[in-house]
């Protein structure tokens, strides 16, 4: 009978530590930290994916938006071309003096290259150095000093 408590004991002892040793190489084995490694890794690389496209989706919905407003730029700049092109009444040259006035003009400028011509003295210095003391640095007389 002690022989059959003993090989109970074997028995349930060999499970036990079977049972026991495949938990701990499990747990703390080669294999179950790659395994480790290959999750952290599966969990990266899926947030990666996900921030992938994501941006791909902005990059896409801001690429729409430029390609509307550069297509509105198009219809205002064809606009504004269509309304310079057009000729309308009101926007006929005006001249910035009537054709009288620049008659006038003219004939005065005649006129005064005519002047100028008779009255060219070049030797002659300038009307406010000519006389002596008509300058600004003359004497200012007694009488205006007493004021």
């Amino acid at each position: 009978m002690d022989w059959l408590v003993g090989v109970l004991l074997l028995i349930a002892g060999t499970v036990i530590g079977f049972f026991a040793a495949r938990h701990y190489l499990a747990k703390y084995s080669d294999a179950a930290e790659l395994q480790a490694q290959i999750e952290s890794s599966q969990e990266q690389f899926s947030a990666y994916r996900k921030d992938v496209v994501e941006q791909l989706s902005t990059a896409r919905q801001l690429a729409s938006e430029v390609t509307d407003i550069q297509h509105r730029l198009n219809l205002f700049l064809q606009d504004s071309q269509q309304l310079l092109e057009q000729e309308k009444d009101w926007q006929q040259t005006l001249p910035f003096f009537s054709e009288d006035t620049i008659r006038s003009i003219r004939q005065a400028n005649i006129l005064n290259k005519d002047r100028r011509s008779e009255n060219d003295t070049a030797e002659l210095p300038p009307r406010d150095y000519s006389e002596p003391g008509s300058g600004l640095f003359t004497p200012v007389p007694k009488a205006m000093k007493e004021d």
